[in-house]
């Protein structure tokens, strides 16, 4: 799946470089709206007159790592367990040169795949649940907690926005809200993060999630438009003093597909697995929260009418829920089967 700038071992957005043509010509220039509809692609956590937190860019995919990891293990351990019980214990046959050949050769290549199958499980398990941000409408400052633990700070005003392109083999070409600090001399880009991130998505996805928060931060109703549009559209994501739960790990992997309870149906072998390694990586990661002087900057006032958070929520119904709950159910069960097929033919 598309995890670009995810920086486990090295991995993330380039940097100490200078901006290139494509980004100066995609670039979206604060006080400027869009013509587009607004969305929030399910990013937020929670909003107040004051400011607004978000969610990154992996959070909507994450457990996919964490199944293709356990897939990768899993038929690397079983192919290796039959090299060494066909080397040890298998009859004696005239064949041990071909035994030996598959014990060098195939033998460092299986656990190989197990070493790169549990890399990609720790990327996603025993670090944070997710990587917030918060944007402060009133101050303007941007806080953006990084994926080491520390956070950015950094002046809305001083960020240079640009849509974001990624590519891979699986997920294609994806898109986010990409924001760069510069250094001084407003070229070379110091750090890069995304403010939003749309899977699945197209080239105008951007100009929809822009059109959505830069009014918050920038229109004098912004607050009363952003709460007007989260009520009526959809869900916060319920991170907010907690980690999120079984029944939003499910329903969350599946709402790329919510309009098409088929689609859901035929995605069920990934998107099953999806939620299970969603739940695995949210129950061994660490909840993030904010340093005191971050939280003593951002204060939400007593009487605050647009406050909105998880718990605002209304309930997940059948299609939210109850559908993606059975298609789990039948995805993850079909991988068990397949799994005693092959342990019975041992």
């Amino acid at each position: 799946m598309d995890y670009a700038g995810l920086d486990y071992r090295n991995i993330r957005y380039p940097v100490n470089r200078p901006l290139t043509d494509k980004e100066r010509s995609l670039q979206y220039r604060q006080g400027e709206e869009k013509a587009a509809q607004p969305m929030d692609f399910l990013s937020v956590i929670g909003v107040n007159s004051s400011y607004i937190d978000l969610v990154d860019r992996w959070y909507p995919i994450k457990g996919f790592n964490v199944w293709l990891g356990g897939c990768v293990i899993g038929v690397s351990a079983f192919l290796s367990s039959i090299i060494v019980w066909a080397f040890f214990w298998a009859p004696v046959t005239d064949q041990r040169g071909a035994l030996w050949f598959m014990l060098l050769v195939f033998m460092p290549i299986a656990l190989a795949l197990i070493w790169g199958g549990w890399w990609l499980i720790r990327t996603e398990s025993w670090r944070w649940t997710h990587y917030p941000m918060r944007l402060n409408r009133k101050t303007r400052q941007v806080y953006v907690f990084r994926q080491d633990g520390t956070v950015l700070t950094v002046p809305w005003d001083d960020l240079f926005i640009v849509r974001g392109e990624a590519k891979n083999p699986i997920a294609g070409t994806t898109y986010d809200l990409r924001a760069h600090v510069l250094d001084k001399d407003g070229i070379t880009v110091r750090e890069s993060f995304s403010l939003g991130y749309a899977f699945p998505g197209d080239e105008h996805s951007m100009d929809k999630f822009w059109a959505f928060l830069q009014p918050y931060m920038e229109a004098q109703d912004g607050a009363e438009r952003t709460y007007r549009h989260l009520k009526k559209n959809g869900y916060l994501a319920p991170l907010d003093g907690r980690k999120e739960g079984w029944r939003w790990s499910i329903a969350r992997s599946f709402m790329s597909a919510a309009h098409w309870p088929w689609l859901q149906f035929l995605g069920a072998p990934f998107l099953g697995l999806n939620a299970v390694g969603r739940m695995f990586a949210m129950r061994t990661s660490k909840r993030p929260r904010w340093p005191k002087e971050v939280e003593d900057a951002n204060t939400v006032e007593a009487d605050d009418p647009y406050v909105l958070t998880w718990r605002d929520n209304g309930p997940l119904g059948w299609w939210e829920l109850g559908w993606p709950s059975i298609c789990t159910v039948l995805g993850v069960g079909l991988y068990v089967g397949v799994i005693a097929w092959m342990l019975f033919q041992l």
